[in-house]
């Protein structure tokens, strides 16, 4: 028959792995907070797109949840315009 763990010893395993893991991470900002994303603006689209094609999630490049739909629509029209494959 297996041993039951309390609920203390698996608190106190949390806390311990909070404590390990509570490093904040400092992300490069890519984008200024209020600038204007262009759809004729390649060089910037292609920051946050990958090799395939994809657009690389906020949560990677560290850009806020708005700029994120803005550079989801800008990838999405240049690529219905041909100007990214």
């Amino acid at each position: 028959m297996a041993m039951h763990r309390g609920n203390r010893d698996r608190d106190r395993d949390r806390d311990r792995d909070r404590d390990n893991n509570s490093a904040i991470r400092k992300r490069a900002q890519i984008l200024e907070p209020h600038s204007v994303v262009d759809t004729n603006d390649i060089d910037l689209l292609r920051r946050f797109v990958t090799e395939y094609g994809k657009i690389i999630p906020a949560r990677i490049t560290g850009i806020t949840a708005a700029q994120q739909r803005k550079i989801k629509t800008g990838v999405r029209r240049a690529r219905n315009m041909g100007l990214m494959a």
